[in-house]
């Protein structure tokens, strides 16, 4: 079967079969024959009786074999010539498409280099820069071992990015977050600063282009400030975790942390249910995050009272303490 089919292959490649020569033949003498007869009509139309009307159209025609046999050639030849365009075309096709088959089966894949696409949604190229900074106290001294949490919202092909960075101030106060925004794109910066002793401070940089100039953050100190977890009959809760959130100034100005970026600065009440956060002022209103053990995250809203140095929280569903 197989070679049948390329014995039938290479017989077209050699010469096309004219499988209707003999149809062709026909064909052609009948066409010719109706030339003769309308020939032959208009002589005679013209006054020629019959006879010599049917001899003049012969003499003008010439010999019908002739005739036939020469259009049958010009008309085998054309056959041959849309032949051999035919096999051209189709072995210009088949070089193509073999030579697309082993382009394809021979390239190399090409591995897509996450590397290069930085957190912000842009390459690394783009997102060239930095967060940095001094972090002081009130008397313009540094603050060694700070922490700065940083959040970083960026817009790349009409979506939206939220990526979190921290760091710790060095023993001059400084810090650096290396490539973290595209100064050439839209975005915006939330930047708070944490450090024993001293009051929570944050800065939120709005929509723009742009390298940002260093941050400068001076704290003022504070007096200690203590959480104690308990339950409602007064026994110390052990393993509550909580961070500060939020603190308001007396003018309304707010300072806060980023639950995305807050993890370095979540504690853990121990065994007494005590947690320390030195960072408010008396009289301020502020917000904690607070979970107790199997429990979900939630916000406690207070008052830092004027005098006392500890505050208690007890499990319950209210989500607002004032004072107490």
């Amino acid at each position: 079967m197989i070679r049948n089919g390329i014995r039938t292959l290479m017989a077209y490649l050699h010469l096309p079969p004219i499988v209707n020569t003999a149809r062709e033949l026909d064909e052609t003498r009948q066409e010719i024959e109706f030339h003769l007869s309308a020939s032959a009509q208009d002589n005679l139309d013209s006054g020629m009786d019959s006879q010599k009307s049917e001899q003049a159209a012969l003499q003008r025609f010439g010999d019908v074999n002739t005739v036939v046999e020469e259009c049958c050639n010009v008309s085998f030849s054309k056959h041959i010539f849309w032949h051999r365009i035919h096999q051209t075309l189709t072995l210009i096709l088949i070089c193509v498409v073999g030579s697309l088959w082993f382009y394809t089966r021979n390239k190399p894949v090409e591995k897509t280099d996450l590397s290069a696409m930085a957190a912000s949604g842009y390459s690394l190229a783009e997102t060239s820069g930095d967060l940095r900074g001094t972090v002081v106290n009130s008397q313009g001294k540094p603050v060694n071992a700070a922490h700065v949490l940083a959040v970083v919202k960026t817009w790349p092909n009409q979506g939206f990015r939220q990526n979190s960075y921290t760091a710790t101030t060095r023993a001059d106060g400084t810090f650096l977050i290396e490539d973290v925004y595209p100064p050439e794109q839209d975005y915006e910066v939330q930047i708070a600063t944490l450090a024993d002793n001293h009051l929570l401070q944050s800065e939120y940089i709005s929509m723009r282009k742009g390298i940002l100039e260093p941050f400068h953050f001076q704290l003022s100190e504070t007096s200690p400030f203590v959480i104690r977890f308990e339950t409602s009959d007064g026994k110390p809760i052990a393993g509550v975790s909580a961070f500060p959130f939020e603190r308001v100034e007396h003018d309304g100005h707010e300072h806060c942390v980023y639950f995305s970026s807050a993890q370095p600065v979540v504690r853990q009440s121990s065994a007494t249910g005590k947690i320390s956060m030195p960072h408010f002022l008396p009289g301020e209103q502020i917000t904690v995050y607070v979970r107790f053990p199997e429990s979900d995250w939630q916000t406690r809203r207070l008052t830092v009272p004027d005098r006392a140095q500890e505050f208690v929280l007890t499990p319950i569903s209210n989500d607002y303490l004032d004072g107490g």
